[in-house]
């Protein structure tokens, strides 16, 4: 930074440079004068220009990795749906098998094949799931057709493949499954045995000519491009959706298997499009553009300074507050890069003795990753803790701005050694509706861990639900009014946490739906939890998210979740 005393003025030059005579000593002076002035600002701003290109740099690379993250999880997510349908599909093959063995086992031999022809037959034809079916006898290590539905199949009597696929099928103990070719037309075979009898009900199913099953035309699959093997073989494909001469998929890609009779049907993925919101993609051309323009025109500023600063060095001081300014603008972009990197920083769970905690945050549909919900849990003393359970009203930057400062705000007064309501009726002179345009409800909680009692205190927020010898209750907590309505009192409860019970505490997106009142919620939830204390805390806490969210709620979730351990 340029200041006063490094100024290259006038008065900086020596009584005895300015009093000689000689020009030509003169003229060399004001050239090393000139000189000097003029590399420092060519400094100035190249360390300007520098730090600008840097900080860009660090805000794009963090929000590129934000991204990044961001769709890989949803890749993730969007995968494991498709996986579910997938298995419900697997579903829908074996039951016909299942039902056409079980038909012919409930009449006598002679009428077996009739009721077999009956029940598959509604399962054969070109819109139905086979293309052929045909019943099987085992006679030593042959075997021997009772009857056949459909088309031409692709196994035949007195064939050793057909007799090793039969007995494979009554070895198994489950459906078996291979990939044949009938008539240069691709199939998928299955097979399902009863060993006691020696009966196997065989089918098979045609390869759509497109590549496409009608599996894969749900709409779990509409943002992939994706590959569908059976088994583990890299040229067993069954389907795809992209050119097969561009298997295996590359880049961003997600790998899951899905059990499959006596195989598994491996299913990989890769996303066509990108699958977060437009602003998260945006985001990192925002931030360089925006840097980059930032830092042209703070060169830009800095560059007329330093041409004012060499046209009137009396003018100095104004030039130093101009740089200040400067420098005071990149530090702002700085902090604001910071504080993005510190919002996608993970928070761990404390360790408490006695006492389990799980917890997870889920964004909204329409607001992924941005929202005003929250959880803590902290130890406050040797033998206590605390928990926080809080919504802020509205979404965006400023309700994760206003969750900060609740968050912290409690943190600080719970570390003090407040008691809940205290802490509670602190922080409500710290909030104002009128000027912050956001309310705050929150659920604080003191505890013991060791005698396992526990202080509530409520400002507008919904009851915890206490889980303990198989039934599920919600507390009666006093509510008082939610932070920002102004400065009030707070009334406080205190429980007894039996070993083995949970106290599970949460935001109103778990329960609130649209069209729906909220005691119907309510009730769900305490239904969803009432026979579910066998699990693990953190096994529940995801279950209960897995069973109540909604797909197209807007709304955050938080949970958190607190168990006492039996000694």
């Amino acid at each position: 930074m340029l200041t006063e005393r490094e100024s290259p003025s006038v008065a900086s030059l020596s009584p005895e440079t300015a009093a000689a005579s000689d020009g030509e000593s003169q003229d060399a002076a004001a050239a090393i004068g000139r000189a000097r002035g003029s590399s420092r600002p060519g400094r100035i701003l190249s360390a300007i220009v520098v730090l600008g290109l840097l900080l860009t740099g660090v805000a794009t690379w963090a929000a590129v990795r934000a991204d990044d993250n961001t769709e890989q999880r949803l890749l993730a997510g969007q995968t494991r749906q498709a996986s579910a349908v997938l298995s419900t599909a697997i579903l829908l093959v074996q039951q016909p098998l299942t039902e056409a063995l079980a038909a012919e086992q409930l009449v006598s031999r002679d009428r077996g094949a009739a009721v077999f022809a009956t029940v598959m037959g509604r399962h054969v034809g070109e819109r139905q799931s086979f293309l052929t079916g045909s019943l099987w006898r085992q006679h030593g290590e042959r075997f021997r057709e009772i009857r056949s539905v459909g088309t031409a199949a692709g196994v035949r009597e007195g064939s050793p493949d057909t007799d090793a696929f039969l007995q494979h099928a009554v070895a198994s103990g489950t459906f078996v499954v291979r990939r044949d070719t009938v008539d240069g037309q691709p199939r998928i075979a299955y097979a399902l045995a009863e060993p006691k009898t020696g009966l196997v009900v065989y089918a098979d199913r045609a390869v759509p000519a497109d590549g496409r099953a009608s599996v894969d035309r749900d709409t779990a699959f509409a943002d992939l491009d994706y590959a569908i093997y059976l088994g583990t073989t890299a040229s067993s494909v069954i389907t795809t959706n992209v050119d097969p001469a561009g298997l295996p998929l590359t880049g961003r890609t997600f790998r899951t298997s899905v059990p499959f009779g006596d195989t598994d049907l491996v299913l990989v993925t890769s996303p066509h499009s990108h699958l977060g919101s437009p602003l998260s993609q945006r985001l990192p051309w925002i931030l360089l553009v925006a840097g980059l323009l930032l830092t042209a025109a703070s060169w830009v500023v800095a560059r007329k300074l330093v041409r004012a600063q060499q046209q009137a060095e009396q003018n100095t001081q104004t030039i130093t507050m101009l740089y200040r300014r400067v420098e005071t603008l990149y530090g702002e972009q700085r902090a604001l890069a910071e504080r993005l990197q510190r919002s996608l920083l993970p928070h761990a769970n404390p360790d408490i003795p006695g006492i389990e905690v799980a917890a997870e945050y889920v964004a909204g549909a329409q607001d992924v990753d941005i929202g005003g919900d929250w959880y803590s849990a902290i130890v406050v003393g040797e033998d206590s803790f605390a928990f926080v359970v809080g919504d802020v009203s509205g979404n965006g930057v400023d309700a994760v701005a206003e969750m900060a400062r609740a968050r912290f705000t409690l943190r600080a007064y719970l570390l003090d050694g407040n008691t809940p309501q205290t802490a509670l009726k602190k922080c409500s002179r710290q909030f104002n509706v009128t000027d912050d345009g956001h309310i705050v409800t929150v659920l604080v909680g003191v505890g013991h861990w060791g005698t396992g009692a526990i202080t509530l205190a409520s400002a507008g927020h919904l009851p915890p639900l206490l889980m303990a010898g198989g039934d599920a209750d919600f507390l009666r907590v006093p509510v008082g009014p939610p932070l920002g309505t102004g400065a009030s009192a707070y009334c406080s409860t205190t429980v007894v946490m039996p070993e083995g019970s949970t106290l599970v505490c949460y935001t109103d997106g778990l329960v609130e739906r649209r069209g729906q009142e909220l005691s119907t919620g309510m009730t769900r939830l305490a239904d969803t939890l009432g026979g579910a204390s066998c699990k693990t805390v953190h096994a529940l806490v995801s279950d209960l998210l897995e069973s109540m969210r909604d797909d197209g709620a807007s709304d955050d979730i938080a949970v958190l979740a607190l168990r006492r351990t039996t000694r």
